[in-house]
């Protein structure tokens, strides 16, 4: 009978007999016409066989004491991070006679459980601390072999290629990355082979999938601690080519012009975010490092980036400063444009706060990084999205919006990633590129991105990550380069908590996080604001701006606007609209802000009051009523008329509300 593969994952006692005669022919490199032997211990057979692995070795080779010591150092992060595992393994398995081992990428067994008896037993062969079991020196095991696949094993018995080593049975799985997918370790549950159970693999995969997911959220917290640290030196460096790097030496963001930094310098930079720069492994020696380091790496252009804790990463900062002076174009579009042509202009307002997120706003667009705007419903944050897209490195490519909340499911896919032809019923004819596509280039907007379903989120994680799009119904992978900008008035924290939002995303989208202001928090903008609508409005319906009623801006001022400026324009345009003449009077309001209105005095200028030469403060009183019916109730013209600021008049109307003196002023 011709021999087969078997593919089965778990081992067959049955078969344990059959695979020692299978090994018998293969070292006497006879045929093999026997069932019986998986695919998996073969392969690993004819590598030991490739390496001249002695199949008559005794134990497994060992490292001494001080170099385990260094070993644990070296993947410290690693072995706090297995620990929770381990000892839940160790529960588990408590009366199965078996040890738990944990091992570095080099197969080393950097930590060990298990009960003394079986731990005795296994120093025997060298199934210790210190052992190293990769495949190339004790040949087929599942430590050794789950590093050369990459994949979860087990191997029993007969499997194992060395003699002495074939009355054990032992379940592996490795430990990636969960930043870049390489190998960091793995974990082993061996026995001697009476303790061989089908579940051993599953509870191995199990625990190297927890050690991952508790790396992965040690890194996505420290990423958050780098960036932060970090921003200032985007800012500071923005005319030069940046490469943030964690403390291993990955490759956490680049911003700046590449192609300047490889034309000035002549050098082959590891662009992709995740890829490792040698000799900035902050956890080798130094003499390491310097060892490993790339010739391109000039130690000036190294910047430790450090907190309270000490050491985040390095900042390798690549000076473009001599090339961006001759040509003004490299600078960054928030500072090489003109004074009058400010992308942020359109955006109005004079307060403190808004000019202080205006500034902020400012720095930010010049780096090529996500950002996430937070604000409630009509802030404006789609208004500061553009502004930003304008004032960034992208300005030339196209700006995209989506507003993930008046999506279906389904549609927002389709939208954002595409689809091919046929992938559903009504798909167009040749398919569709989505968003991220029609974006490459430039920047996408999504809106609403708390209204993201959660099994939606994923897909846009692998996006940010790889900077691959796969269209729907479609295999072939499209690389894209967009800015991404996200905007929610939820708390995306309390969602994460809730476990309505991925916490990795979170973190990928809020890189940097602008607070965009209610209307209500600066109500000195709101006359400078319907002032604009007035104009925009006069254009829009073809006549001239038109005169509001004192009474109006005052319930303007009162109202709290929880639609913000949105709410503000919609409820403008209706009054300016439905205004017959030249005055928009309080008639035109909508109910909720009339009420709000009623609450403030309103001022009346039927009768005018002679000044009293005896009273000071009727004389101003006086002056500032008539200012502002000469100007009828432009508050701009009437601070003119007086002299004084438009502030200054409104807090004057507010101490004459609070003190009226004649009859002019009613509540």
């Amino acid at each position: 009978m011709p021999f087969s593969y078997c593919g089965v994952l778990i081992p067959r006692i049955s078969d344990e007999s059959v695979v020692a005669s299978a090994w018998e022919r293969f070292l006497q490199d006879k045929p093999l016409d026997r069932e019986g032997v998986r695919k998996v211990v073969l392969a690993s057979w004819q590598r030991c066989r490739s390496e001249a692995v002695d199949p008559t070795k005794h134990s497994a080779p060992g490292a001494a004491a001080e170099r385990v010591r260094q070993l644990q150092r070296l993947n410290g992060e690693l072995c706090d991070a297995a620990r929770p595992a381990l000892e839940y393994l160790r529960d588990i398995l408590r009366e199965c006679g078996t040890l738990i081992m944990l091992c570095d990428r080099g197969g080393t067994v950097l930590q060990l459980n298990g009960e003394a008896r079986v731990r005795s037993v296994g120093e025997e062969i060298n199934l210790a601390t210190g052992g190293c079991w990769n495949e190339e020196v004790i040949g087929t095991n599942a430590i050794g072999t789950a590093i050369v696949t990459g994949a979860a094993v087990q191997i029993h018995a007969n499997e194992h290629f060395c003699l002495d080593v074939k009355r054990w049975t032992c379940a592996a799985a490795p430990i990636l990355d969960p930043f870049d997918r390489s190998l960091l370790g793995v974990v082993d549950v061996s026995g001697v082979k009476e303790t061989l159970h089908g579940h051993t693999l599953g509870l191995v995969v199990a625990a190297a999938k927890h050690i991952e997911c508790e790396l992965g959220r040690l890194d996505v917290a420290r990423h958050e601690r780098l960036l932060t640290r970090a921003i200032d030196n985007f800012v500071r460096y923005a005319s030069d080519y940046l490469v943030l790097l964690d403390s291993r030496g990955r490759i956490v963001r680049t911003n700046g012009n590449a192609q300047a930094a490889r034309d000035t310098y002549d050098l082959q930079l590891l662009q992709q975010v995740g890829n490792q720069v040698p000799g900035l492994d902050l956890a080798l020696s130094e003499v390491d490092r310097c060892c490993q380091r790339p010739e391109w790496v000039r130690p000036e252009w190294l910047h430790p980036v450090k907190d309270h804790e000490g050491i985040l990463g390095t900042m390798l900062v690549i000076p473009l400063g001599a090339a961006n002076r001759r040509t003004a174009v490299s600078l960054p579009k928030a500072m090489a444009t003109p004074a009058g042509d400010d992308a942020f202009g359109d955006i109005i307002g004079e307060s403190e706060i808004l000019m202080a997120t205006k500034a902020r706003a400012r720095r930010v667009a010049a780096l090529d990084l996500p950002v996430l705007l937070l604000g409630e419903t009509g802030a404006g944050k789609e208004l500061f999205a553009r502004a930003l897209h304008r004032a960034g490195h992208r300005t030339a490519g196209p700006f995209i919006a989506v507003n993930c909340g008046a999506l279906t499911r389904e549609l927002l896919a389709s939208e954002l990633f595409g689809y091919a032809e046929g992938a559903f019923t009504g798909a167009r004819r040749g398919g569709l590129p989505g968003k991220f596509e029609q974006a490459d280039g430039g920047t996408l907007f999504l809106d609403e991105i708390g209204e993201m379903p959660l099994d939606m989120q994923p897909h846009l994680l692998r996006v940010l990550q790889d900077g691959v799009v796969v269209r729907l119904g479609d295999t072939r992978e499209r690389c894209v380069s967009v800015r991404l900008i996200t905007a929610t008035n939820r708390d995306l924290q309390k969602e994460v908590t809730a476990g309505r939002f991925r916490q990795d995303l979170y973190h990928r989208l809020c890189v940097v996080n602008l607070q965009l202001p209610a209307l209500r928090e600066r109500p000195g903008d709101i006359e400078i604001i319907v002032d604009h609508f007035n104009k925009k409005m006069a254009r829009k319906y073809g006549c001239e701006p038109k005169l509001l009623d004192p009474a109006v801006m005052q319930a303007f001022l009162s109202y709290s606007w929880p639609g913000n400026i949105r709410e503000l324009q919609n409820v403008f345009e209706v009054m300016f609209a439905l205004s017959e003449g030249s005055i928009i009077d309080t008639s035109l309001l909508p109910p909720p802000i009339a009420q709000a209105g009623t609450n403030s005095p309103t001022i009346s200028t039927s009768t005018p009051v002679p000044p009293s030469f005896g009273c000071l403060k009727e004389m101003e009183r006086q002056a500032i009523l008539d200012a502002i019916a000469n100007a009828h109730g432009n508050m701009s013209m009437a601070a003119r008329t007086l002299g004084i600021s438009r502030s200054t008049l409104y807090v004057k109307l507010a101490a004459i509300r609070a003190q009226p003196c004649g009859s002019s002023v009613g509540v």
